[in-house]
């Protein structure tokens, strides 16, 4: 059964590949803009879809918090009141390019990868070559 699928499948795909060339170069083109109009309006819903599932739970968050505010017993997340370090100024993620510190100088930082490339490469060194037979001490 999935033989005759497979031998199906290639057959309209070499009929649809054979009519595709016997276009000529004008309805090629009107072939190729139909298939993008199709494709941006495919595209153009998906957007929409997301759009709307942003707003759905953007709804969704205002109904939760409007009925958890009339609760007494809300989570401690909800409670807003206790949040001291809402206003701080040091609580920002984002730095500006002053803030940070200067970068060590690229020399130093070549040595330091140089001597940990030497550690590395003596350490593989150490270690005995994998053999296929089995030892006493490695189960089998």
């Amino acid at each position: 059964m999935a033989k005759h699928k497979l031998l199906a499948g290639l057959v309209l795909g070499g009929v649809a590949y054979a009519a595709y060339h016997t276009l000529d170069l004008e309805q090629r083109e009107a072939l190729k803009d139909a298939a993008r109009d199709r494709y941006n309006a495919f595209k153009d819903r998906a957007v929409d879809y997301a759009f709307y599932a942003a707003d759905a739970a953007d709804d969704f968050k205002a109904a939760l918090d409007d009925r958890l505010a009339g609760k007494s017993d809300a989570p401690a997340w909800q409670d807003a009141s206790q949040d001291d370090t809402a206003d701080d100024a040091d609580d920002d993620i984002v730095l500006s390019s002053n803030d940070v510190s200067d970068l060590p100088n690229e020399d130093a930082d070549t040595d330091t990868t140089d001597a940990a490339a030497d550690a590395t490469d003596e350490a593989a060194n150490d270690e005995k070559p994998a053999t296929d037979e089995p030892s006493a001490d490695k189960p089998v």
